[in-house]
């Protein structure tokens, strides 16, 4: 038995579309399914959990990077595999997984059964799928987040919302500690802690992160004014920012972080909080297909 959860209003309404063409798919291979929609935050999360303990072959979500993450939280360490079929604007996720973008090739890969172990990391009282973004980039998910043109924008959203924060964001003094090492950091504007090289929509962020590795990537940006950092903000999208003297990367398994002042965190594009936080890599904890 295929579980399916489904966020509808993922993608501008694509959720459900996508989910329409994937159920008749189901049928017509006579394939064994259960189906649960989601209607707010934390649903998925709390849906799958009252699930672990049945025979269920995959949980599949139906979504953006969301769904993944509220369905990755349900699953870690359960012996029951994440199945993805990509609906929302972004989908980093499915992107850095090579998952196929068509929701068919996406099913079909769900049921091809082969499944391979992922680390996560925990952050807090949750654990992080794909990748964590601090400050600058926080702020302009929440904004995206909260706002109307996210959905009619899709995957150029994070770009009007960059724009927006960028005319209000101030950058902050900055404490990272990287398994022991302490260093210091003024003039931060963004801090990104990656399981996975992309983020916002196919951005570059940390091209060396790898899901399966037993380390966290890290890359901050400092040291820059408003111009240089809009000058440096196109290379993102093909990794290209990784030579500039301003942009630092990092690779660690434990990894805490301390702000003046404090500044807004996302995870898997869902807003957590604010710093300090505190996050340390957890191997081959999600099966995932």
């Amino acid at each position: 038995m295929y579980v399916f959860i489904i966020n509808p209003v993922a993608g501008n309404g694509r959720g459900r579309r996508v989910w329409s063409k994937v159920e008749s798919w189901l049928i017509q291979n006579q394939t064994p399914y259960e189906v649960h929609f989601t209607n707010a935050p934390g649903h998925a999360v709390k849906l799958i959990r009252s699930m672990i303990g049945r025979d269920i072959q995959a949980v599949v979500a139906v979504g953006g990077d969301g769904t993944v993450h509220e369905a990755g939280n349900a699953l870690v360490d359960s012996e029951i595999p994440l199945g993805y079929i990509p609906a929302g604007s972004g989908n980093d996720f499915a992107k850095a997984q090579g998952i196929p973008l068509h929701p068919k090739k996406a099913l079909q890969r769900v049921l091809q059964n082969k499944i391979q172990q992922m680390d996560t990391a925990r952050i807090g009282n949750r654990f992080l799928i794909g990748f964590a973004g601090i400050g600058f980039d926080g702020q302009v998910a929440q904004l995206v987040n909260q706002s109307s043109f996210s959905r009619r924008l899709g995957r150029f959203a994070y770009l009007f919302g960059f724009l927006q924060t960028l005319r209000q964001f101030q950058p902050a003094r900055v404490t990272l500690m990287t398994d022991g090492i302490e260093q210091t950091f003024e003039q931060v504007w963004m801090v990104a802690i990656c399981n996975q090289p992309n983020y916002g929509g196919g951005m570059q962020i940390c091209p060396g992160a790898r899901h399966d590795d037993g380390v966290l990537d890290l890359c901050c940006v400092h040291g820059l004014t408003r111009g240089e950092l809009i000058k440096l903000f196109p290379s993102v999208y093909k990794g290209g920012h990784t030579s500039h003297p301003s942009v630092l990367l990092l690779e660690g398994r434990r990894i805490t972080l301390r702000s003046d002042p404090p500044l807004v965190v996302h995870t898997d594009g869902e807003i957590i909080g604010k710093t300090p936080l505190s996050i340390e890599i957890y191997p081959r904890s999600l099966a995932v297909l």
